[in-house]
């Protein structure tokens, strides 16, 4: 398996890097400077990412990426930023890595939410592209790059990787990034600043295989501000107060990396500080009660909410018969016509989790193209209004 997984990757690109990095002998070279910051608020659009009782990963980041631009744009008048997104879109993670490239970025920074089954866990924390040090930062990236499951063509996109798979994450370790040691400059800044505040808790820099760092081609980071999951820390992360605190630190540290790079002094601490208008504060509350509404409404449409995970395995314009030998290897086959077209789905599963094991099992039996769908109350439904209904039953529980 760790072969086929290898094999897709052409040596001549993890020459290529080899030789990059082999080359970074000195980070900042006499004629760098700091131009261009690309930000990047996580997920998005049909990708909620991660949640909390109330919040979701991707309102939170945009509306911290926001403010860490606005720092930059009202303090650094040399710098331009550009965003990914200004929205709640969905961007796919190729696209973001492009859209940072095409800018001719010199530093890209990806904002985000954490998680974690341990509710108890909080903390902030800074990844560069690099080596799975731990089992744990590799589980934060299976988890951030899982957000290729709402591409289409996800594994031409990205040359076979499966999100899934410990052996495809891990096989990262040859993408090591070419500007490491900038990453790391900038990485540490980001959390000498969090170390700053009382409200956040230094949990260090780390690496691990990122698929939104993977094809930069500039020192980059994706900082992990906080836990969603932890009650405490979800209502830091989704206050104002909270993060406008932390898009200070981001910017503070964006700074202070500039300073280091173009060789000056920064100065001492002298910024506008850009305040949120009423209007914005007021629309951004309105957002989220939306939310909150939308999820409200469709719980009482629907009151039983039985969700359930099934994998589709196949479709044809032609009918199957469910005992073709095609499906002589899984167990309890069901038929669902859409659009005239045949679709053949199996299992039935209550969690998320449970449906991504079986989809990975089927996919190495020889289904590649497997994938989870979302029923409730037994119709075919998005997996984001599943996310959503399982997210309102935690918060009832």
């Amino acid at each position: 398996m760790r072969h086929n997984l290898v094999s897709k990757y052409t040596i001549s690109k993890f020459l290529l890097i080899c030789l990059l990095i082999c080359g970074a002998t000195n980070p900042y070279p006499s004629s760098r400077k700091v131009r261009v910051v690309v930000i990047d608020a996580g997920h998005g659009g049909s990708d909620p990412g991660c949640h909390g009782l109330k919040h979701f990963e991707k309102d939170v980041a945009l509306s911290i990426t926001l403010k860490v631009g606005k720092y930059i744009e009202e303090n650094i008048k040399d710098v331009k930023v550009v965003y990914t997104r200004k929205t709640d879109v969905f961007v796919p993670l190729n696209e973001i890595a492009s859209h940072a490239n095409k800018n001719n970025a010199d530093l890209f920074i990806c904002i985000h939410c954490n998680a974690a089954v341990n509710k108890q866990v909080f903390g902030s924390e800074t990844y560069v592209m690099g080596l799975h040090k731990t089992k744990g930062n590799l589980e934060v990236a299976k988890r951030e790059n899982a957000s290729i499951l709402f591409e289409e063509d996800y594994k031409k996109k990205y040359e076979g990787f499966d999100p899934n798979s410990d052996e495809a994450n891990i096989i990262f370790n040859m993408y090591q990034n070419a500007f490491l040691e900038q990453s790391l400059s900038y990485a540490s800044k980001v959390q000498e600043e969090f170390r700053k505040n009382k409200n956040l808790t230094d949990k260090g820099v780390k690496q691990a295989g990122f698929l939104v760092l993977w094809k930069t081609s500039m020192p980059s980071v994706l900082i992990e501000t906080g836990f969603l999951t932890n009650a405490e820390e979800e209502k830091y992360l989704g206050s104002q107060k909270g993060q406008d605190q932390i898009a200070f630190a981001i910017y503070k540290a964006f700074k202070n990396y500039k300073a280091e790079v173009e060789g000056y002094d920064a100065g001492p601490e002298n910024e506008i500080r850009p305040r949120i208008s009423e209007e914005q504060v007021e629309a951004i509350e309105q957002h989220i009660h939306q939310q909150e509404k939308d999820t409200i409404k469709s719980v009482v449409s629907q009151p039983e909410n039985k969700i359930l995970f099934k994998i589709q395995i196949a479709n044809s314009s032609k009918k199957i018969p469910l005992n073709s030998p095609k499906f002589a290897s899984v167990k309890n086959v069901e038929e669902l016509v859409e659009d005239k077209t045949f679709k053949y789905l199996t299992g039935n599963f209550k969690t998320m989790e449970e449906a991504f094991d079986e989809q990975r099992r089927l996919r190495k039996q020889g289904f590649e193209d497997a994938f989870t769908v979302a029923f409730i109350n037994g119709k075919k439904s998005s997996m984001k209004e599943a996310r959503e209904l399982l997210a309102k039953k935690d918060h009832d529980n």
